[in-house]
């Protein structure tokens, strides 16, 4: 796959108008996308996230990684780009197209100015205490040039978060390696946002919907704008001082939370598919709020995430295609937003859903996604509690096990060292605990909650 590069214009014109409120169309396959209006409950602001909880995460995951040595071409093949210097080489300053040969250069020397600038940059990495190239920048190349200086003002961009980072690795066997992974990760991701094909799929589509999670739609739109901000000020700095200078009015763009969200998830994302990359969510701080934000905000279950086939950037918002296993899930959400799913029943009583839905089926067992309490009946109505939306059939060992999971202590989750699990619930409002069940069924079926 080739990202149509020269097609920048285009794209800014998709995303250059944002007063508007964004939507979200997903597209299950079925018949036309539904529309999905982002809830005011979810929110747009960043969940704030615990920097030693990130380290920590990030650290996990960097144990499992085996770095490239050469980490922008990996970027590059884990979401299917080709470098902007493949066959042509574009020159944004003087519209130039150059062809390219393997192995070929531009020129004899480089520019003075590249000269300093590169110069400027390997004097920053001494200055921060790590010599020679620490970012992983001239391994393609002699010097600062192309999406590395976009790479470049995006660290900078990071500041503080950047440091958390290196902190995270310093103990691991190579953490230059795994900070320059994460880094070039992040860039290259951030690169399809600047120039992206009608849509983005496998992890990069993933990696979409979870960031989604932790910033909202209309702060990740922001980001979107953000980034293309920063690419062209990238691609037009001739100095170090200009490079750092457009990192940091995006730093002040993005948030501390925001950048803590996205490194993490970049970090995730090395060496993933995206399955494997939707399996690792449920580990993640964060993971109670971002479950509810998901659905709220993108119309998505936490728990179909991996199940992201691709994600569009369109006039009013994005296009989120789903694989047919998710379609269930997230079709939950059209009832929020107007008429209920097909064959949607609900009853007044427990005794009445019974007889109305039958048998479970041989094994299984019915199961109420938010809980049968009488303390939910009362707040939510019989009718939110007793449907088909809310009772799901699952098999007897794993009904069993969610049910002693509800009734266990588990501090890490609630934040509470008195409360069962199935306690603490009951002080969450509706959505809270349909997405929390939700993710709950997902987790210990998988053996990450026990």
């Amino acid at each position: 796959m080739r990202l149509p590069w020269l097609m920048l214009s285009l794209v800014w014109a998709l995303v250059g108008c944002s007063g508007a409120t964004r939507v979200v169309r997903l597209d299950t396959g079925r018949g036309s996308p539904v529309v999905h209006i982002p809830r005011s409950e979810g929110g747009t602001e960043p969940i704030v996230l615990d920097g030693d909880e990130v380290k920590e995460a990030v650290a996990r995951w960097a144990r499992a990684v085996r770095p490239s040595q050469r980490p922008q071409e990996a970027a590059r093949r884990l979401f299917e780009v080709d470098s902007r210097s493949g066959s042509y080489f574009f020159d944004v300053r003087s519209r130039r197209l150059t062809p390219l040969g393997p192995g070929e250069t531009l020129a004899a020397e480089l520019p003075q100015s590249e000269v300093e600038l590169t110069r400027a940059y390997l004097r920053w990495c001494e200055r921060t205490g790590r010599r020679g190239d620490c970012l992983g920048l001239l391994k393609e190349g002699p010097a600062v040039t192309g999406d590395a200086r976009f790479t470049l003002a995006l660290a900078l961009a990071k500041g503080a978060v950047l440091d958390e980072l290196w902190a995270a690795v310093k103990d691991m066997a190579n953490p230059e390696a795994l900070v320059q992974a994460a880094l070039w990760t992040a860039g290259t991701y951030a690169l399809l946002w600047t120039v992206p094909e009608p849509a983005t799929k496998g992890v990069a589509a993933v990696l979409t919907v979870a960031l989604i999670a932790y910033v909202g739609v209309d702060t990740f739109w922001g980001l979107i704008q953000g980034f293309r901000q920063l690419m062209a000020e990238s691609e037009r700095a001739v100095t170090f001082d200009e490079l750092r200078d457009a990192g940091e009015r995006f730093g002040k763009v993005m948030g501390r939370n925001a950048a803590r969200a996205f490194m993490m998830l970049a970090t995730a994302a090395i060496g993933s598919t995206g399955a494997t990359l939707g399996a690792k969510l449920p580990g993640l701080p964060g993971v109670a709020q971002a479950a509810v934000r998901v659905e709220a905000q993108a119309g998505v279950a936490y728990a179909a995430v991996g199940q992201v086939e691709t994600v569009a950037v369109a006039a009013e918002g994005f296009v989120i295609g789903l694989a047919p296993g998710a379609v269930a899930m997230s079709s939950r959400g059209t009832r929020g937003g107007g008429g209920a799913s097909a064959g949607y029943r609900e009853w007044q009583t427990h005794g009445g859903l019974y007889k109305g839905r039958g048998s479970a089926g041989k094994g299984k067992q019915w199961h109420h996604i938010v809980e049968q309490t009488e303390g939910n009946v009362r707040q939510f109505g019989p009718e939110a509690i007793h449907n088909t939306e809310n009772v799901v059939a699952l098999d007897k060992i794993l009904h069993d096990l969610v049910s002693a999971f509800y009734s266990s202590k588990k501090p890490r989750i609630t934040n509470s060292f008195t409360l069962t699990v199935r306690e603490w619930l009951s002080t969450q409002p509706y959505q809270t605990q349909r997405d929390f069940g939700l993710q709950a069924i997902e987790n210990i079926k998988n053996g990450i909650w026990q």
